[in-house]
């Protein structure tokens, strides 16, 4: 967790156009120590992370105007400390030729569990 969160509170974007599922997964994700908001695209997004840092953000690889590599650069440069976990239906761009991820994102492959999302989101906040 960053060094700005005093209070230890993990904070959790999602970013997803379908409403259903960003809120099924916000429900999910959301803890005691776990706070959780939702945006429906990109630039709701990055306006929310100008004045609120995160520490990871789960995003939709099929967003609407914006491609999710350049949604992650945008993330990691307004929170460098945060990670970035892509939903993708298929292998994505965020791979490199040998299979590993670039620009400090990960990919969440759908279709997926949300025990999957949330053990993924606890890994992030152990790193």
């Amino acid at each position: 967790m960053s060094e700005t969160n005093k209070q230890n509170i993990y904070r959790v974007l999602i970013v997803d156009e379908d409403a259903a599922l960003r809120e099924l997964l916000a429900g999910l994700l959301r803890a005691p120590n776990r706070s959780v908001e939702v945006r429906d695209g990109a630039r709701t997004a990055l306006e929310f992370l100008r004045h609120n840092p995160i520490d990871v953000a789960f995003v939709d690889a099929a967003l609407t105007g914006a491609s999710a590599q350049h949604l992650a650069d945008k993330i990691k440069k307004l929170c460098p400390h945060a990670h970035v976990v892509v939903c993708a239906g298929r292998l994505s761009q965020l791979w490199d030729s040998a299979g590993r991820t670039r620009k400090g994102a990960r990919e969440l492959r759908q279709p997926f569990s949300f025990g999957e999302a949330l053990q993924l989101a606890d890994s992030c906040k152990t790193e």
